[in-house]
Formats: structure tokens, C-alpha cells, sequence
């Protein structure tokens, strides 16, 4: 039984923003609790069980935080993190097959070998993806560091401060799109290739902020990618070590119902049930670090405090989603051809890179002959250390909308899944003879799923969409974990920006905050 208690911070949530958060504070000597809904930990990052086959929930990929330019590096070291994770790396960036690009691409790391994969390919361009990638080498590596030189609040005089921040101020409301027409012209075949994992960040190049993906996709580019040996959710299970050996507390399967806010606009506790509906405990604190979205964190607050709460987030675009069909093998994908870590398939159809932006609406209909852009893992490829049951686990990942899936019952729901799941399946078994043979178990998950999994309005993945600011560079960085109630901050990418590294960033700026 939960007993009541006092608590230096309470962290609701426990996805990879809210363990940083958590883990950070109880370093600093905090008093921490983590209250988390459901019986296991991670959130996103974290793996289930279907069938014989452990499934990867979100991690197919990270930059190496083995690099001090990575966003992850500084937080890791100082929580004594980074040897104790296997970081396995993985060989090349990825493969890109038809739509503009054409015949197979195979891009490495380093921003010096892609320029060279690239030049090669698209020879006539070859001056404008060198200028391309000295701009996302100088941009990654002046923010990273930034984000180690100084306090994340004034990052903006930081910025001011070095003699080399031209790149950020000029490029400053950049698209992706506008960046790479200066630079690559309408050679969409070297866009394509540059962005063909647009997924893992958004899903339209004119409504992505450039200055984003240079640092993002830097990442890839100039630290390599790394996979979590056993998947994960080793990393927040590493987390939430360092929040118990430190004294805190980790409370699964207990729900937040309701945050305290004291005279002073403060809060003053956080009460949490389980959810068979016992009666419920409180924690008493005057810090709240959350890892839900703004809305969500709404619903738990006074009425009363609700709109004045919700206003800076008001208008923001969510994110996009992603389906992911699952496939377990009896035998290595390497066997049928499919012998790298991630390949990416572009249909024929798609002729530009803002094609993408058509791509989700597919999914709101039965597969009728278009196929969207298909980004196919082969866990096979490195030592991922997952429990595999004998089987080797191959995602296909894509944009996805919960509009897609609004309105169907249950059997439409399913009907339309196996139907994706058939069509996908028969694709890769096209590209890769012998495929569907070897493929003995198979889930399909939507961005629905999604949703009810992770209590994320619209199933949104990354937090808000990496749009370009409207405001200039001396307004500073547009997400904050700050919120108007002093003493609650955002610990998950609503409160920054998406995937692992911006997750993790976004919980340890919430921690310097509130310390």
C-alpha cells in the first residue's frame, strides 16, 4: 500500500524526459517520487511481449552519446550512466531505395563520407550538398556546445556571445524545405536521399524548422547511430536506479488525479490512485516535473487555474504519430537480401521531398494501391539483445494520423489493420523474394494505439511540431519546460523537442529549472 509522504520533487509520468528529470534532481540530493500509471516503466521507452516476439516500442535508433556534441552526452556522464549502457553501433546511416532517389543509396556516418555517397550520385549538385552539410556540421556542433557551455535560460545571449553563431541567427525561421532549395536547387533525388528519415521527426519539409533537423539529423551525421543492446528500456530502468539508490521512490500502476496549488500559486501535492479505484494517496511537495502534455496536465489542476495554464500552448500544431507493423522471422532478413539496419523505401509516386506531407492520409482508407514512404528496421543486423523468442524482429515504421482511425468500430479498426498489415507484408516480400515465407508472427500498431498507450493527444510522438518560430532569435528557443505556475515544469518533449535526445534534453533543463 502507498503511504502519503513529503517529497523534494514529484515527477509524474516515467518516459525518458520525466526519468531524466527525476534521476537528475535525486542527484542534486533531492527527495524524488515518480508516479507512473502503468505497471512498467519508459513510457515509449520501453519493450512488450506479443507472442514469442519482444517488440521494441520506439527506440530503433539514437545518435552515439558517446560524442560531446550529443545532447545525451553531458546528461549521461553526469549521472554515471554511460558505460554502465550497451551501446551498440550500428554500421551505416541507412538505404534509400526508389521514389526520386532511384537505385539503392547507401549513406555511412560522418558528414565527409555522406558528402562523398551523395556527390557521387548526384554529381551536378555536388557543390550544394557539400555547402548543405558544412552548414549541419557547424549548426550540431555550435549547439552542442551551447548546451554545454551554459544555462539553457539564455541560450539566446549565448548564442549572441560566440563568434561563431552566424549560422543560427541567419538561418534563424529557416524551413527545411527553404534551407535545402537554397543549397540543393530542385535536385529532389539529393533532398530525398538527405531526408528520407523525415518520419522520425516530422512529416511536411515546409512546416519543419530547419535549425531542428540540422541538429537532429547532425546527430546521425556526425556521431553515428547507436542502438540500446536489450533495448530501451535499459536505459529507464538505469533511470529510475539512480532516483531508488538515491533515496526516492518509483510508484507503478499508481494514476496522478488531482496537483495542489497552494495560496501562493505554488503547488502543495499531488494525489495518485490505482486504477481500480482505491482511495487516494497524496504526496506532499512544491515541485511537480510532469511528462504529459499540456492538456493532460490540465485535467489534474484546479479549475480555476486551468486557462491561464493552457494559454502559451494555445494554437501549437501536435505532432505527428506513426504506424508500425511488426514482423517476427524465423529466419535472417539478411537471407532475402535485407541485409542493413534501416532501409527506407520510397514509392514511386513520391516525386518530392514535400510529397511526405500526402503520405499519412493514406492510411485513412484501405490500401488501394499507393504505398507511404516505409522505413524497415532489421533488428537482425546488430547484437540488439532483445528476447526474441527465435525470432528476428523487423519494424516498418510510417507517418500516421489518429484522423486515419477516428469514427471506425472495432471490426472496421481491424479489418483495415490486417489489411495494411497484408499489403505492407506483400511489399517487402516484392523487394525481398522469400520474405513472407520466413514470417511466422505479425502486429499492427496505429497511431490510436499509440494514443491509448501513452495518454498522448492524437498520438502525437515528438510533442509539438518542430515548426519554424515566429518570433526571432532574442525571444530565445520556443519550447520551455517552464509553465505559467511557478514550480510546475514540463519533463517530456512538449516541453522541448522530440525523439530521445530531445526528450532527455527537455527533462534536464526541467531539472535545472527547478533546482
Amino acid at each position: 500500500m502507498v503511504k502519503n509522504g513529503t517529497y523534494d520533487a514529484v515527477v509524474i509520468g516515467s518516459g525518458l524526459g520525466s526519468l531524466t528529470a527525476a534521476a537528475l534532481l535525486s542527484r542534486a540530493g533531492k527527495r524524488v517520487a515518480v508516479v507512473e500509471r502503468n505497471s512498467s516503466l519508459g513510457g515509449a521507452a520501453s519493450c512488450y511481449r506479443t507472442g514469442q516476439l519482444t517488440i521494441e516500442a520506439s527506440l530503433h535508433e539514437t545518435a552515439d552519446p558517446h560524442d560531446p556534441r550529443d545532447l545525451k552526452h553531458a546528461i549521461l556522464d553526469q549521472l554515471g550512466l554511460l558505460g554502465k549502457i550497451d551501446w551498440v553501433p550500428i554500421a551505416n546511416l541507412h538505404t534509400v531505395i526508389g521514389g526520386p532517389v532511384g537505385e539503392p543509396l547507401e549513406l555511412g556516418h560522418g558528414f565527409e563520407a555522406i558528402g562523398d555517397q551523395l556527390s557521387a550520385r548526384f554529381p551536378e549538385q555536388a557543390d550544394g550538398v557539400r555547402r548543405l552539410l558544412d552548414r549541419m556540421n557547424r549548426i550540431y556542433t555550435m549547439v552542442g556546445s551551447l548546451n554545454a557551455a551554459g544555462e539553457a535560460r539564455s541560450l539566446s545571449k549565448l548564442v549572441f556571445a560566440s563568434k561563431d553563431s552566424w549560422p543560427l541567427v541567419r538561418d534563424w525561421r529557416f524551413s527545411l524545405d527553404e534551407a535545402f532549395l537554397r543549397d540543393l536547387g530542385d535536385c529532389e533525388g539529393a533532398k530525398c536521399a538527405l531526408a528520407a528519415n523525415l518520419a522520425y521527426y516530422a512529416d511536411d519539409p515546409r512546416k519543419t524548422w530547419w535549425l531542428y533537423f540540422a541538429v537532429a539529423q547532425g546527430g546521425y551525421f556526425g556521431s553515428g547511430g547507436v542502438f540500446i543492446r536489450g533495448g530501451s528500456t535499459r536505459l529507464s530502468r538505469a533511470l529510475a536506479k539512480v532516483v531508488k539508490q538515491s533515496g526516492g521512490d518509483v510508484f507503478l500502476g499508481r494514476r496522478a488525479t488531482d496537483i495542489d496549488i497552494d495560496e501562493t500559486g505554488r503547488p502543495a501535492g499531488v494525489h495518485h490512485a490505482s486504477p481500480n479505484g482505491e482511495a487516494a494517496d497524496r504526496l506532499a511537495t512544491q515541485l511537480v516535473l510532469a511528462g504529459c502534455a499540456p492538456s493532460k496536465l490540465a485535467e489534474l489542476l484546479p479549475e480555476a487555474k486551468r486557462e491561464n495554464f493552457l494559454a502559451p500552448y494555445r494554437g501549437l500544431t501536435l505532432s505527428i504519430s506513426l504506424f508500425c507493423a511488426h514482423f517476427g522471422m524465423k529466419e535472417q532478413p539478411a537471407n532475402f537480401g535485407l541485409s542493413g539496419y534501416s532501409t527506407i523505401l520510397l514509392p514511386d509516386w513520391m516525386t518530392s521531398l514535400t510529397d511526405y506531407a500526402s503520405a499519412a492520409a493514406l492510411l485513412a482508407e484501405a490500401p488501394a494501391g499507393r504505398l507511404p514512404p516505409l522505413t524497415v528496421v532489421n533488428y537482425g543486423a546488430v547484437d540488439n539483445g532483445l528476447d526474441d523468442g527465435g525470432r528476428i524482429l523487423v519494424t516498418v515504421a510510417g507517418v500516421d494520423h489518429i484522423e486515419n482511425w477516428n469514427g471506425l468500430s472495432k471490426d472496421e479498426e481491424r479489418a483495415r489493420r490486417a489489411a495494411w498489415l497484408d499489403t505492407i507484408l506483400a511489399e517487402l516480400d516484392r523487394c525481398y523474394p522469400g520474405f513472407a515465407g520466413a514470417t511466422e508472427e505479425r502486429i499492427f500498431v496505429t497511431a490510436r494505439s499509440t494514443r491509448d498507450y501513452l495518454a498522448t493527444p492524437g498520438g502525437a510522438i515528438y510533442g509539438f511540431a518542430p515548426e519554424p518560430p515566429t518570433r526571432s532569435i532574442l525571444a530565445g528557443i520556443p519550447r520551455s519546460p517552464r509553465t505559467p505556475i511557478p514550480g510546475l515544469f514540463l519533463a517530456s518533449s512538449f516541453g522541448g523537442s522530440g525523439g530521445f535526445s530531445g526528450a532527455m534534453g527537455a527533462g534536464a533543463k526541467a531539472a535545472r529549472l527547478a533546482l
